[in-house]
C-alpha cells in the first residue's frame, strides 16, 4: 500500500464525485429532489438522507475518498452515529486507487453488487434493533 500525498487530492475528489453521482441515483434523497447537478460546484462532505428498507439513513461522501452510510433519523442526530456501510479509497502500488472495505479488502465500486450489500447491512441493523 502507498501513502496518499497532496498530488492525489484531485484524484480522490474525482473518485468521490463519481461515487456520489452513482449513489445518489441508486439511493435518491428522501424528498425526491434532484441530487446531482454536474454544472454545480459540489461542497464536501456531501450529505443526503435516503429511505432504505422503509427507514431513513444518511449518506456522507467526503472529497478524501470515503463513503459512509449511517443512521439518519433521530438516532442519526447523536454525535458520530455508527456506520452501517463504509468504503474508502486505498492507493496500492502498481494498481492505483481502489475502493476497499474497513478491513482493506478491495471492493468493486460502483457495481450493482453494492446495492444488495447496502440493503443487507441495513437489514442486519434493523433486525438487531429491539422491537417496541
Amino acid at each position: 500500500m502507498n501513502t496518499i500525498d497532496i498530488n492525489d487530492l484531485p484524484t480522490l475528489k474525482e473518485f468521490s464525485i463519481i461515487a456520489y453521482n452513482w449513489l445518489s441515483k441508486n439511493f435518491p434523497k428522501s424528498d425526491n429532489l434532484t441530487n446531482f447537478d454536474p454544472s454545480s460546484d459540489l461542497s464536501f462532505p456531501i450529505r443526503w438522507k435516503s429511505i432504505i428498507e422503509g427507514e431513513i439513513f444518511e449518506w456522507v461522501v467526503s472529497d478524501m475518498g470515503s463513503i459512509t452510510l449511517r443512521l439518519g433519523g433521530l438516532e442519526g442526530n447523536r454525535r458520530n452515529p455508527a456506520p452501517i456501510f463504509y468504503l474508502s479509497l486505498l492507493k496500492k502500488a502498481g494498481v492505483g486507487f481502489q475502493w476497499a472495505d474497513p478491513d482493506g479488502n478491495s471492493v468493486s465500486f460502483p457495481d450493482l453488487s453494492i446495492l444488495e450489500e447496502v440493503k443487507s447491512r441495513v437489514r442486519l441493523y434493523l433486525d438487531s434493533q429491539p422491537t417496541t
